[in-house]
């Protein structure tokens, strides 16, 4: 595991995937594993868990903090934008980008710059719950809108608030 990976860096990976990919710092890292001991002696497994916590819209969608984010330069955030096996089975494909793009613009407020956002799939080797497709959001929250940067701390605070292990932790 490298340092923080920096903003360029992401979208370098993002365009370019023989790239080295963002991961975890140790922290991270051992905070994931201590994750995954906890949703066992639950007799949860992860994807169980996200299926639960997620706040899913009308549109099987859900745009979350990743729960154990990526070693990223200062001012950027890792989030998750989920998709709910029932409307978007694994196997499928996702959707366009213009519905992403939409679907960024609803849970943000404000249609997705490349300024400030930044979203790409996982490799299938990289994928840590398969059984929910979903996206790595990269948010640059220094350069986004005030709309932006407020409806990213509401849904980071309604999140924390669903977070069993997050209160636990």
């Amino acid at each position: 595991m490298g340092g923080a990976r920096t903003w360029e860096s992401v979208i370098a990976y993002a365009a370019d995937r023989s790239l080295p990919c963002p991961d975890r710092d140790d922290f991270e890292e051992a905070r994931y594993d201590a994750q995954k001991v906890w949703l066992a002696s639950r007799g949860e497994a992860p994807h169980e868990y996200v299926l639960r916590i997620v706040d899913w819209d009308a549109h099987g969608l859900g745009l979350e903090p990743c729960l154990v984010p990526y070693c990223l330069e200062g001012g950027v955030e890792h989030w998750i934008l989920w998709f709910h096996p029932e409307r978007y089975p694994p196997a499928e494909e996702l959707p366009p980008e213009d519905m992403i793009k939409e679907a960024l613009r609803r849970f943000l407020g404000v249609q997705p710059a490349a300024e400030w956002a930044l979203w790409y799939e996982n490799l299938p080797s990289k994928r840590s719950v398969p059984a929910v497709r979903h996206l790595h959001v990269f948010l640059r929250l220094p350069m986004a809108p005030p709309d932006v940067v407020a409806n990213a701390a509401r849904l980071r605070s309604d999140w924390a608030g669903r977070s069993e292990w997050l209160q636990e932790e």
